[in-house]
């Protein structure tokens, strides 16, 4: 499993001459992920002090920092090339992905993930309903999941969360045949839940929302929408101002996450990981697997949702 660890590590965005769509091996998946990347423009209403997209001004040049409108005929076409190269095994021929065991040469999920917040994105909508389609029609792909993966403000957003849930959870499709589908579409969204408290939230997280009006959409959010939650944990090395996740910050998570379910969100799953890509700042650092295990251990006194950990 060590050879797989590089490429585990490496999420690039970049594959060939494309400009959405990318396969990565992931960990969590468990395979090759097809990403869709829609904010090659880097654009994010969140800075996460772990992310390792560069938004600096050296990091930007060249890119102007205003939308740039998604060309969706071209994301299709990527989408449809890859699904074949992976389908059909050429992707495994060329580096880095010849390493991958065969195993885990599948389609795992087609994933919205990519530079920034796919949400907030003015064509996600329609995006995300061509995917679908393309999911539903395309022999072989009916069983693969579609994921959002999402610091979920795009969400908070009655029109956008009502057509994600017509779009991914209420729609049933057949296969072309009209036989009945051997089981049902599993999708997903992963909702990053980095913190629960005003201080880590402006340190984690660093958007400029409030706290309060955050946490309030949130509940409205998962109480519509159901979700696995994701949350990075790590170590701040920073000698005036350090900052672990066991004490206050576990202790405000638990309390949180209990209170979600408690007043009705829609939790599956909560994924605790750490930091796998090399991020910005050397203060930024990863928990060992153990660490990860005690807090899950922790939470799992209070929360009812599986737990899974991710190092």
């Amino acid at each position: 499993m060590e050879t797989l660890v590089p490429l585990w590590k490496s999420h690039e965005r970049s594959f060939q001459r494309n400009r959405y769509v990318y396969p990565v091996l992931s960990r969590r998946a468990g395979g090759i992920s097809v990403g869709i990347n829609l904010n090659p423009d880097k654009g994010c209403n969140f800075d996460c002090v772990y992310c390792q997209v560069d938004r600096t001004p050296a990091g930007m040049e060249g890119i102007e920092p205003v939308h740039r409108m998604v060309e969706t005929g071209k994301l299709m076409e990527e989408l449809g090339t890859l699904q074949k190269s992976v389908q059909e095994g050429d992707l495994f021929q060329k580096p880095p992905f010849e390493a991958v065991p065969v195993p885990l040469r599948r389609m795992a999920d087609i994933a919205f993930s990519g530079d920034g917040e796919p949400t907030m994105v003015p064509e996600f909508p329609d995006i995300l309903k061509a995917v679908a389609g393309f999911r539903n029609l395309t022999p072989g792909l009916f069983t693969v999941p579609i994921r959002i993966i999402t610091n979920g403000t795009g969400l908070f957003k009655t029109r956008l969360r009502v057509s994600v849930r017509d779009t991914l959870f209420l729609e049933q499709p057949h296969p072309r045949d009209g036989s009945t589908p051997a089981k049902e579409v599993f999708d997903e969204i992963w909702f990053k839940l980095d913190a629960a408290d005003p201080a880590s939230f402006s340190r984690i997280d660093r958007s400029a929302q409030t706290f309060d009006r955050y946490q309030k959409s949130v509940l409205e959010t998962l109480r519509d929408l159901p979700v696995t939650l994701q949350t990075m944990v790590l170590d701040i090395r920073d000698p005036d101002n350090p900052f672990c996740p066991e004490g206050l910050w576990a202790e405000a998570m638990r309390d949180w996450v209990t209170t979600l379910q408690k007043e009705g969100a829609r939790i599956r799953q909560w994924h605790l990981y750490t930091v796998a890509r090399t991020p910005p700042s050397p203060e930024i650092l990863a928990v060992s697997s153990e660490r990860l295990g005690h807090l899950a251990d922790f939470f799992r006194q209070s929360v009812s949702c599986p737990i899974a950990i991710f190092p």
